[in-house]
Parts: structure tokens; sequence; C-alpha cells
């Protein structure tokens, strides 16, 4: 398969979309293989709600979206640009709070905890 096929596929997942690409026969899953990992996994999984600052187009909201879902027992992510926030379901035992401010002040962004409720 063509490596642009996999950059585009990867392109289209960093947007929040799964994509299937027709390999002759077969289709291959060229990203977004989390979410049956996901819903496969038993764990105990926990919410928190990040503010982001220095966000300035959609385009950062799919950098961080990317960013946090790298990260190891993240299950979900979802980052709003108008809201200036990120509600990340995750498991516990596997990643902390603290790990999910570090992945997103890594990519320039200033993101602390929410507080409860907000």
């Amino acid at each position: 398969m063509a490596k642009s096929s996999w950059i585009v596929g990867g392109i289209i997942g960093a947007l929040g979309f799964s994509a299937l690409l027709m390999v002759g026969p077969r289709i291959a899953d060229v990203c977004c293989p989390r979410p049956q990992r996901a819903l496969a996994s038993s764990a105990a999984s926990a919410s928190v709600a990040l503010s982001i600052e220095g966000m300035d187009c959609a385009a950062c909201t799919a950098a961080i979206r990317t960013a946090l879902k790298r990260l190891d027992g993240v299950r979900d992510a979802r980052v709003s640009f108008v809201e200036r926030r990120a509600v990340v379901e995750y498991e516990p035992d596997r990643v902390v709070p603290e790990q999910l401010v570090e992945a997103v002040n890594k990519l320039g962004y200033r993101a602390i905890l929410a507080p409860a409720g907000s």
C-alpha cells in the first residue's frame, strides 16, 4: 500500500474520524484501533476536565486530542475549541490526570485541571 494512503488515514484519524482503506480484497484499518481495545477493556474508568489556554483554531483541538489519546490508559478525549477545555475518559490505574496535563503542556498549550463540577 502506498505510504500516502497511510498518511491520509492518519490525518483523518487526527481529525477524530475512523478511516478504512481497501487493500485488494481486504480492508485495512488505518487508524483508530484504540476504540476496539477500549470496548474490550473491563478496567475501571474515570473522567477529568482540563481547562486549556492557547488554542487558536480547530487544528489545535486535533493536535491535543491526538496527544491525549496516545497516552496509555486514555479511553477517549473530547476537546472543544469553543469551550477551551478537554474532557478525558481514562483508566486511573494506568494514567493519572497530571500526565494528561503534562501531555498538553508539552505541545505548547497551558492546561490545568478544571475545578470539579465546571
